[in-house]
């Protein structure tokens, strides 16, 4: 298995890291920060962010080999390996591998730091093995399938030893962190064991609805009127599901952003629909088809950027027949061939169309997809094992157009006999996205990312001292430090280096209500001296919130205007009473 300094030693040969990498590990508390003038070098010694920054266009692609019997293949070099990109080959100019987890056996020691200073820099132990999450999915999982679901995974968790960084999520109404990434399955289990069963609003067991007939033709033609306007409530409260989903897995891609090498997300989940078949009960055509294919994309170029793989499994386990039982309310009128035949298709077409929605998020993100098995706990494993052991491959496109276009990736391996698996592709950004205060796409990006319950985004590594108020100083001061290695510093005509950076603070009191808010944007003019200063340090801003005397949540965000990279994190303070 490959190291950390190995594996970083890979990582460097695309990225840069922050010089002051030691700097957030210092033990002690610091002094208060002192508001610093918007692209000013700081003078105190705030902790700064371990940050990778994607310095050069060289794409990254995570490759998973195995044999005929599935088990992976260890001691392959790039000289086994062939990439093409939309069927052109390409130079590999970077390589590494890591083997399945053996466990260090070294204690690993948290990050302790200084009172009042939060960050969102990540902190594991890379030696036990890549950052996994685990997303309970009660969202899209029918009620009578979700004890199962948990009875399995439990299972799962007390099978392993120590030796792997997962985090447990979950998705109801919203998505809720219940473990932090630990490598202790006893952590694991008591966290999972706090998890509450509950049934969505939003997704209703669409088998246990009645089927009115009425032999009148005028009351029929009313039924009918029924089932049209039942089926356009049912549209809309799937399209609202989904797009719940999709931000939550955004919003999982932007949290493990900041982490080096790939990542992976199981997704237990019961249906996530990749469309909805035309219905022939049916009157009303806007209602009778659906198709989610475009959010399942969006949801999985975050995940592909963040270098994220999917596995999706079937929290429903093994699927048996179509046919109702009496514990369903199902009356199949006058003509009941019929309407059983048409129960029966549909039932099996939104099972159909779960699974393409499964397999075609692996498919993109590189995982894999589990379901019609009854041993979850052992999808869980495969899973796990599965995304543990991979190759990574490095290359400078030879396509320097880039046009924003979708890119197909294929590799090829030269020996016979065995199967690799990877991302589908990627888009083409350019590095650099003019600013556009009108781009609402991005605003809402950062707004979701600065809502409460969402998870810290840390592809903007940064770190922030919280200073409480002062006889002096009557308000809460928020002092920022972002690794400037990951914030984009244009270089001008005029010879400056710019940069615009949006600042925000958001204080929520004990009810999670909020109460204020703090906002700044930071656009940088730097002198050569300045720039060179600050790229050996940090990048400072401060900023001030009036607040009455009470506990407080914060929720800190830093996002880079012109690359679209988002930072956040919680942090805590007192305002004392006067």
């Amino acid at each position: 298995m490959l190291n950390a300094n190995v594996w970083f030693k890979f990582l460097l040969i695309a990225t840069s890291f922050s010089p002051l990498y030691s700097v957030l590990q210092a033990q002690q508390p610091q002094p208060a920060a002192q508001p610093q003038t918007p692209g000013a070098p700081a003078n105190e010694s705030l902790p700064t962010a371990p940050a990778l920054k994607v310095t050069t266009r060289m794409v990254v692609v995570d490759a998973i080999v195995t044999d005929g019997s599935g088990k992976p293949v260890p001691g392959l070099k790039a000289t086994d390996f062939e990439v093409r990109e939309n069927g052109h080959p390409q130079v590999i100019r970077a390589f590494g591998s890591r083997e399945p987890v053996q466990g260090s056996g070294k204690p690993f020691t948290p990050r302790v730091l200084p009172p009042g200073v939060f960050t969102n820099v990540p902190d594991f132990n890379p030696e036990d093995g890549p950052p996994t999450i685990v997303l309970v999915d009660a969202l899209n999982t029918l009620l009578k399938d979700q004890a199962y679901l948990h009875d399995q995974f439990l299972k799962y968790l007390k099978s392993i030893g120590p030796h792997r960084n997962v985090a447990i999520y979950t998705l109801g109404s919203r998505l809720r962190l219940v473990q932090d990434f630990t490598s202790d399955p006893k952590l694991l289990q008591e966290a999972l064991k706090r998890v509450s069963f509950h049934s969505s609003p939003l997704n209703q067991d669409p088998n246990a609805q009645s089927d009115v007939d009425f032999a009148d033709d005028q009351l029929a033609s009313m039924a009918q009127s029924l089932k049209d306007f039942q089926a356009e409530q049912n549209a809309v409260l799937m399209d609202m599901r989904v797009r719940t989903t999709v931000n939550a897995l955004k919003d999982l891609g932007r949290n493990v952003a900041g982490y080096p090498g790939r990542k992976n997300l199981i997704w237990l989940s019961g249906a996530f629909p990749f469309y909805i078949g035309a219905d022939t009960e049916l009157t009303n055509p806007f209602v009778s088809q659906r198709t989610y294919g475009e959010q399942i994309q969006e949801a999985a170029t975050v995940l592909e950027d963040s270098q994220v793989a999917v596995y999706p499994v079937d929290a429903r386990g093994l699927v048996g027949s179509f046919m109702p039982d009496a514990s369903e309310r199902v009356s199949l009128g006058r003509n009941p061939g019929a309407a059983l035949g048409t129960r029966i298709s549909k039932a099996s077409a939104d099972l159909s169309s779960s699974h393409d929605a499964m397999n075609e998020i692996a498919k993109e993100t590189g995982g894999r997809a589990f379901y019609n098995r009854n041993d979850i706990d052992r999808a869980i494993a495969l899973s796990v094992d599965d995304g543990s052991a991979y190759y990574t491959l490095g290359y400078y496109p030879d396509d320097k157009n880039w046009n924003g276009k979708f890119r197909k990736l294929e590799i090829r391996l030269t020996e016979k006999g065995l199967h690799v698996r990877h991302r589908r592709g990627y888009f083409a950004n350019a590095l650099s996205v003019p600013a556009a205060p009108n781009d609402k796409a991005a605003q809402r990006e950062f707004t979701s990312a600065l809502s409460l319950e969402a998870p810290a985004a840390t592809s903007l590594p940064f770190a922030a001292r919280v200073s409480p108020p002062t006889k002096e100083e009557p308000q809460v001061t928020v002092s920022f430090g972002v690794d400037p290695q990951s914030v984009l510093f244009e270089a001008a005509e005029d010879g400056l280096r710019h940069a615009t950076v949006d600042f925000v603070t958001l204080a929520f009191d004990r009810k999670g209500k909020l109460v204020a808010s703090q906002s700044n944007v930071l656009n940088t003019a730097l002198k050569a001296e300045t720039y060179n200063s600050v790229m050996a340090n940090r990048l400072p801003f401060s900023q001030k919130i009036a607040l009455a005397p009470g506990k407080y949540t914060l929720k800190l965000g830093v996002f880079d205007q012109k690359t679209r990279l988002i930072g956040t994190a919680n942090a805590n303070v007192v305002v004392p009473a006067d």
